[in-house]
């Protein structure tokens, strides 16, 4: 999970504001080219808004507090890790992804 919650007022920190929506197309991107066995879901809010961008690895899993461009490999070293790689069948052709 990634949230990309936006809130009103420049004085209100949120995790959009930092630049999680680029972070989220990241590891989207990195995800499909890896073929890792995940989803990515975009959340509103984790309750990190000081403190994002925020990735959670879910059910249960730990938080990524901060995450930025230059922390997107990293966190798809572990993905991959932790999830492994779609089995051959389930892989779209690059064509596909994102339809």
């Amino acid at each position: 999970m990634i949230c990309v919650n936006l809130r009103p007022g420049a004085d209100r920190p949120s995790c959009s504001a930092r630049g999680s929506v680029a972070v989220a197309e990241a590891l989207e991107r990195g995800i499909a080219e890896r073929n890792i066995d995940v989803t990515l879901e975009r959340s509103i809010c984790m309750g990190q808004c000081t403190k994002g961008p925020t990735v959670r690895f879910a059910p249960g899993g730990r938080f990524h507090l901060g995450t930025s461009i230059d922390r997107v490999d990293a966190v798809l070293d572990e993905l991959e890790a932790l999830c492994g790689r779609k089995a051959e069948e389930e892989i779209l052709p690059v064509h596909l992804i994102g339809s």
